[in-house]
């Protein structure tokens, strides 16, 4: 039987949740006297069956890092420990959450409104995203009324600031030097995007980033089945088995907002999620994920690993993207791009 967190209480014990050896988890016992049973928490979801409990009277000092047993302490924690909290009351479902999760942390924001020299900056001084060949900044310098009909100008795909980035689809990319977001770890990442055609001739990559042989996680458009897709391989090796979940969408023609499409790995349920102008589907919009690998190259704009090098080129354009540490909730992901940028 691989092991296991336990809760023991009067002799009742609950079992329930994998350990990891390297990762943090939070594990948290409760004893409910009102209905005397005891439940387990990890990483702040029920594990375990609930048990029935007869306490017993704990008379000595409260300890951290062994038990005690009949032949005196044992069981000692080898590894770390930290932040722990006793209570004299149920901590409720939605506290255990709380406790359990913590706040994602900003990692970049890149408007694409400026590139000085062909690097567009992170807002919060971050890495760029060095624009490569075949990719262009337009920017809304002298704008005309959108209610004049003879008005063909095009406009910033999101209202965070005055420009956006053009792919032309055969070499357009921008991307940074180095990783952004752990891909072995809670991740949440989100771009504005938009089709120049309306009927694309291929797989298009907005964003993506990987390693050596493959892409940790990619967003492309699919014309094949007119879906926005998000691919998770389950390893950095050719040929590695993918994880795919699928929106349905129409190609938007170089015309209008385009489509906020966000990716988040939540580490801890071991899940990916997609979501499309901020809502994801009942049914497709989350798969159980347990193959996360740590990728090793840039975060890419407009192009992704092929079985052939960099391909899937994007022909459109993308706007204001976000990269966190930690998994955005639903209603945070609707914020963007106004959701305040805690934890920098």
């Amino acid at each position: 039987m691989p092991p296991q967190w336990s809760f023991s209480v009067g002799g009742a014990r609950v079992t329930g949740g994998l350990p990891e050896t390297g990762a943090w988890a939070h594990v948290l016992g409760q004893y409910d006297a009102e209905t005397g049973t005891a439940r387990l928490y990890v990483n702040g979801r029920a594990a375990g069956e609930e048990v029935a409990v007869t306490p017993v009277a704990g008379e000595g000092a409260f300890q951290i890092g062994r038990a005690r047993g009949a032949q005196g302490y044992r069981d000692r924690w080898q590894g770390e420990i930290g932040d722990v909290r006793a209570y004299d009351r149920i901590v409720v479902a939605s506290e255990v959450r709380g406790l359990a999760t913590r706040a994602p942390r900003r990692l970049g924001h890149w408007a694409l409104d400026t590139a000085p020299d062909g690097l567009a900056p992170e807002e919060g001084g971050g890495a760029p995203l060095k624009l490569g060949p075949g990719a262009s900044l337009y920017r809304l310098d002298d704008p005309c009324d959108p209610l004049d009909l003879e008005c063909g100008q095009d406009f910033p795909l999101e209202m965070d600031g005055d420009g956006h980035l053009r792919l032309d689809g055969v070499t357009g990319h921008a991307a940074t030097d180095a990783p952004v977001v752990d891909t072995s770890g809670s991740f949440t990442v989100s771009v504005r995007v938009r089709l120049a055609d309306d009927e694309p001739a291929g797989p298009m990559t907005a964003i993506s980033q990987g390693g050596e042989h493959g892409d940790a996680f990619k967003v492309r458009f699919d014309p094949e089945n007119s879906s926005w897709d998000l691919v998770m391989a389950h390893a950095d090796a050719p040929g590695a088995p993918e994880t795919v979940l699928s929106r349905i969408e129409s190609p938007d023609g170089n015309s209008g907002p385009g489509h906020r499409v966000t990716v988040v790995h939540d580490a801890s349920a071991r899940q990916v999620s997609l979501y499309v102008d901020g809502v994801k589907f009942d049914e497709g919009g989350t798969a159980d994920f347990a193959a996360a690998w740590k990728s090793t190259g840039g975060l890419q704009l407009g192009r992704g690993s092929t079985a052939d090098g960099w391909g899937e080129y994007l022909h459109g354009a993308v706007d204001s993207v976000f990269a966190y540490e930690g998994a955005l909730s639903e209603e945070e992901i609707r914020q963007l791009p106004w959701l305040p940028a805690v934890g920098r």
